[in-house]
C-alpha cells in the first residue's frame, strides 16, 4: 500500500474521523455544566473522571457512526493513531505531579497536554485542521484560565469544548474526494 493508499484508507475507515471532535465536544461540556454542580475544591476531580471516559465514550460514538477503530498492520497509519494517542496520555505523568503540586494549572496541563495527538492526526489526514485545534486549544485554555479565576475548570472545558466544536465543523466540511484527487467519494464507499 503506498503513503496516499494508507491515508485514503485511514480516512475511508475512520469515516472522516468525526467521533473525535463529537466526543470531546460532549466530554467537556459535561465537564463544564459539571463544575456548576459540584464545589470548587473537587473540579480537578471531575475533570480528570470526565478525562477518562474519553477512551470509551469515544469507542462508543465511533463504534455508532461505523468508524473502524482497529489498528490493521495492514496500515501503520492507523496504528500510527493509536501511538498517539498513547503519547498524549503520557501526559498523565505531568498532570498528577500538577494537580498535587500546583493545583490551579491542573486545568491549564489537562487543557493542552491532551491535544498533542492532533499535530499527529493532522499530518495523518494531510490537512492543517489538526495544528489549527491544537492552536485553538492554547489559546482558548490559557484565555479562560486568566480570565476565569472563580470557575477555572469550567472556563478552560467550555474553550476546549469550543475548540472541538469548530474542528467538528471544519472536519465534516473537508472534501475529501477534491482534497485527495480521487474520482470516487471515499467516506461513500
Amino acid at each position: 500500500m503506498t503513503f496516499d493508499e494508507m491515508r485514503v484508507d485511514f480516512i475511508v475507515r475512520r469515516k472522516g474521523s468525526l467521533a473525535l471532535p463529537i466526543t470531546g465536544l460532549i466530554v467537556y461540556s459535561a465537564v463544564a455544566l459539571l463544575t456548576l454542580a459540584v464545589a470548587p475544591p473537587l473540579h480537578n476531580l471531575v475533570l480528570a473522571l470526565c478525562f477518562w471516559a474519553i477512551m470509551p465514550l469515544g469507542l462508543l460514538v465511533g463504534r455508532l457512526r461505523g468508524e473502524d477503530m482497529s489498528a490493521p498492520s495492514e496500515n501503520p497509519l492507523l496504528r500510527l493513531s493509536v501511538m498517539a494517542r498513547i503519547m498524549a496520555l503520557s501526559t498523565w505523568a505531568i498532570h498528577i505531579p500538577v494537580w498535587i503540586y500546583a493545583p490551579a494549572l491542573f486545568p491549564i496541563s489537562v487543557g493542552i497536554g491532551f491535544a498533542l495527538h492532533w499535530v499527529v492526526f493532522s499530518w495523518t489526514i494531510g490537512h492543517p485542521l489538526g495544528l489549527v485545534h491544537l492552536a485553538m486549544r492554547i489559546v482558548f485554555v490559557l484565555a479562560a484560565w486568566h480570565l476565569f479565576p472563580g470557575n477555572r475548570t469550567g472556563a478552560v472545558s467550555i474553550g476546549i469544548a469550543l475548540a472541538y466544536g469548530i474542528s467538528l465543523l471544519q472536519l465534516s466540511r473537508v472534501d475529501w474526494q477534491t482534497r485527495l484527487g480521487l474520482s470516487f467519494d471515499p467516506l461513500r464507499t
